[in-house]
């Protein structure tokens, strides 16, 4: 535990958890402790999940749709769309999707 807290030794942690018990009071302190612990697993939770989120969102995504033949006119600036465009490349408007 105390290599994971860097710099601090028994004497900033005296004068740490004296802090911690003028604040909160004796009575407290289980909750806060529990309430630092729950914070320390949801942040090593966060800072692990963008190494895993490429491999789920591949199993989890679903297939591609098939490319349309057809192109699209824009609703507010008539400009000519690709067929899988999102956006209008002149406008910047959401387009529509096309129901098949």
């Amino acid at each position: 535990m105390l290599a994971v807290l860097g710099p601090l030794g028994v004497p900033e942690l005296i004068i740490i958890l004296f802090i911690v018990i003028v604040i909160f009071g004796v009575g407290r302190l289980p909750e806060v402790g529990g309430a630092i612990g729950k914070s320390i697993r949801e942040f090593r939770k966060a800072s692990k999940e963008p190494e895993e989120l490429p491999s789920e969102a591949h199993s989890e995504a679903e297939p591609p749709a098939a490319p349309q033949a057809t192109s699209r006119a824009c609703s507010t600036c008539s400009a000519t769309l690709a067929a899988d465009a999102k956006f209008c490349a002149e406008c910047g408007t959401p387009t529509q999707a096309t129901v098949q």
